[in-house]
């Protein structure tokens, strides 16, 4: 139930073309994965959509000759146990050397210690996800979300630039990730919608 005051926008899917659909303007897209995502999301908003899901529910299942996404599976974790305390002993003999550096005044030493102390830790952070767990290597629901919110994020910068208003206020409102989701509010001044 829209409450009133908002405007409703309507994506329409024609063939190879879509309809965005805002107060008074109608502009075509060309059909893509982005807009079929978004249309996903947005035909049943509040609801939480696994990448993988989507990915199925837009591309089918079981199409033959391509695997089965799910039973991918994923090569490990990007870091063991053992590569996790080299990496932590480093980064305290890092931190170390590089107060002993500042306080010796050796400025240019410092900057070359912090340079790689910046550099290991851009290396874990790409090893671990939310709440500091370990993330897998050549996973399929990793490549999932990736690909998807790409897909999203491009479909929805197209949205914004034909649909500015509307575009914006979607935006604002589809969550991506591993877990994608169009979240909008009770006073959200647009509402979206997919039209079958």
């Amino acid at each position: 139930m829209h409450r009133p005051g908002t405007q409703v926008a309507e994506l329409r899917r024609d063939d190879r073309w879509w309809s965005a659909s805002w107060g008074g303007t109608s502009v075509r897209l060309r059909d893509s994965l982005g807009m079929r995502y978004l249309a996903e999301l947005v035909a049943a908003p509040g609801i939480e959509r696994h990448t993988l899901d989507l990915i199925d529910g837009v591309e089918g299942v079981g199409t033959a000759g391509v695997p089965d996404r799910r039973a991918l599976g994923h090569a490990g974790e990007v870091l063991d146990g053992r590569a996790r305390t080299a990496y932590r002993h480093r980064i305290e003999a890092l931190r170390s050397d590089i107060d002993d550096t500042m306080s010796d005044g050796r400025l240019e030493a410092a900057e070359a210690l912090q340079g790689e102390l910046d550099q290991l830790v851009a290396q874990l952070a790409r090893a671990f996800g939310l709440g500091g767990r370990n993330r897998v290597a050549a996973s399929a629901a990793e490549r999932a979300r990736l690909n998807v919110t790409r897909a999203l994020r491009a479909a929805l910068a197209r949205l914004d630039e034909a649909v500015p208003g509307a575009g914006v206020a979607l935006d604002r409102r589809v969550r991506t990730g591993l877990y994608c989701a169009y979240e909008p509010a009770d006073d959200d001044p647009v509402r979206w919608i997919v039209q079958s």
